[in-house]
């Protein structure tokens, strides 16, 4: 099983034991796929069986098997909260997971090969790809379904249709 870290132990919640786990995303609508979290705390793996999740603020609340109370909540406060990654891959005709497209190379229609897909970022209103070429230029790319032509698993590629001037203005923003 691979693992992703996901999000971390903000705190304890309430007396019973539940944790509060704030999610790097934001995003927890894959969480009612989980069995279990592994926490990793002061250099050593956990792992626990999920008795209760329901979403909370930015993240979830947990009830684990083994939290009885509220010290034992507290005991795993900072600890990294992991998951299996498998469940961030997407069924046809769902919503893409964004790291199903990590180190796809970008290729334009008019500019080709642009560079590869090495991070994202969102700018509030839609999610980017943070491009790599290989000259070292990073260039933040809409990953709008306007512009995307085609994606292509098996070669690890994004066609894309991109409007004139997008990479331009990436460089003009560095300056």
């Amino acid at each position: 099983m691979s693992l992703k870290h996901v999000g971390k132990v903000m705190d304890a919640h309430g007396i019973r034991g539940d944790i509060y786990c704030l999610i790097f995303s934001g995003d927890v609508s894959w969480c009612d796929q989980l069995d279990e979290l592994q926490l990793q705390h002061n250099g050593q793996s956990h792992s626990f069986e999920i008795v209760k999740l329901k979403p909370f603020k930015k993240g979830f609340i947990a009830t684990l098997k083994g939290f009885t109370d509220r010290n034992r909540a507290e005991e795993f406060k900072g600890a990294e909260l992991w998951v299996d990654e498998s469940i961030f891959t997407s069924e046809d005709g769902e919503a893409l997971f964004l790291n199903e497209v990590l180190n796809f190379e970008l290729i334009d229609e008019t500019l080709g090969a642009i560079g590869t897909i090495g991070d994202f970022s969102s700018n509030g209103i839609q999610d980017l790809l943070v491009i790599k070429s290989k000259s070292g230029e990073v260039f933040e790319v809409p990953f709008v379904k306007e512009y995307v032509l085609d994606i292509n698993f098996d070669s690890k590629k994004i066609k894309v249709d991109l409007p004139e001037g997008l990479l331009e203005i990436n460089k003009e923003n560095e300056s």
